[in-house]
């Protein structure tokens, strides 16, 4: 089976993996598509400004998106075996990471959040590893700047930074890494507006930002049925890795188990913010997509796997593989 292929740590791995998300993907190098920024990203209008006047195509974008879910899965698959949150050596978490990514059409088609992703991935690698020891205070400052960098593509992904504060709190209760957490994030915001304050730009700068303190739930959905019975499945296979996260004897490690808490709460924290997204409520979930990918690894990684353990991944793998062909339109439900 598919999982079989990802249960070891050889170098062919990596050429698998890379075939692997081609096969999830690749159906959209012949109908390749292409987001439109999130408003919510100040980047936005200079993305599709820079794209436009280069004449970029579409299927050069979506070639770049493929490979930066591609390098994402290495680097999550990194983070999780260094910090032996998983204690064999497979890249099943980054099968599984690929897999969630490419559930929907919609979650596919090349945007400027697998960018903002990438960044929030830096950040949590650089939490991981000042998570449960004594560093500098530089790890903490620049946990914050990535994450930050990340927020000019796609701001939601923001909600992070008060799992960062927590997840520095775990390490000490010094009040100066609390206010490095907000300089490190204010920073690159305070550089930009510096520079349009130059440039007589600053007026629609600050309104862009009042923008964000706004609370402005928008009720209406934007998920089919079908879609919410899969979010439902992976919601549930979500909570059924977590029990078995908690389960583990590792989990009696402080740092361990402090990395599984850190995770769990931006989880936690993405589905209660869905309600307060203006854009797209299904493109958000696509956030739960990092934490996710961690907890419904570990069901998938256990020593030994039963007939029921293929199942359950192959109803994620044909569901993308249908949903995928729906929304192409080569196939209809």
């Amino acid at each position: 089976m598919i999982i079989r292929l990802f249960r070891n740590n050889l170098p062919s791995v990596y050429l698998l993996l890379l075939i692997y998300t081609l096969v999830l993907r690749g159906l959209f190098l012949w109908h390749p598509v292409f987001e439109k920024p999130d408003e919510s990203a100040f980047l936005s209008p200079y993305i599709i400004r820079w794209i436009q006047e280069n004449n970029i195509s579409s299927l050069s974008l979506q070639i770049v998106d493929i490979l930066l879910i591609y390098i994402e899965a290495i680097i999550l698959n990194f983070i999780l075996t260094a910090n032996k949150i998983f204690t064999s050596k497979s890249f099943v978490p980054a099968m599984i990471f690929i897999t969630l990514s490419s559930l929907f059409g919609e979650w596919i088609e090349s945007s400027t959040q697998t960018i903002a992703q990438l960044f929030l991935l830096i950040s949590m690698m650089n939490l991981f590893s000042i998570t449960g020891k004594e560093t500098g205070r530089e790890g903490i400052f620049f946990t914050s700047v990535f994450l930050s960098i990340g927020s000019l593509f796609y701001f939601p992904v923001a909600l992070f930074l008060p799992v960062i504060m927590i997840g520095v709190l775990f390490r000490s209760l010094s009040f100066a890494d609390f206010i490095l957490i907000l300089i490190g994030f204010l920073l690159p915001y305070y550089f930009i507006g510096i520079g349009l304050y130059y440039k007589d730009s600053l007026d629609t700068y600050l309104y862009f930002l009042r923008s964000h303190f706004y609370i402005n739930p928008v009720p209406g959905i934007d998920i089919s049925i079908p879609q919410e019975l899969m979010l439902v499945y992976f919601f549930a296979l979500v909570i059924w890795g977590y029990m078995l996260l908690q389960g583990d004897r590792e989990f009696k490690i402080v740092k361990h188990r402090r990395l599984v808490l850190i995770v769990l709460g931006y989880f936690i924290l993405s589905a209660l913010a869905g309600p307060f997204i203006t854009g797209s409520k299904l493109l958000y979930i696509q956030c739960a997509v990092l934490p996710g990918s961690i907890f419904v690894s570990k069901i998938f990684t256990i020593e030994k796997l039963r007939f029921y353990h293929h199942i359950l991944f192959l109803l994620l793998f044909l569901g993308a593989i249908l949903f995928e062909l729906d929304y192409l339109n080569i196939v209809k439900w």
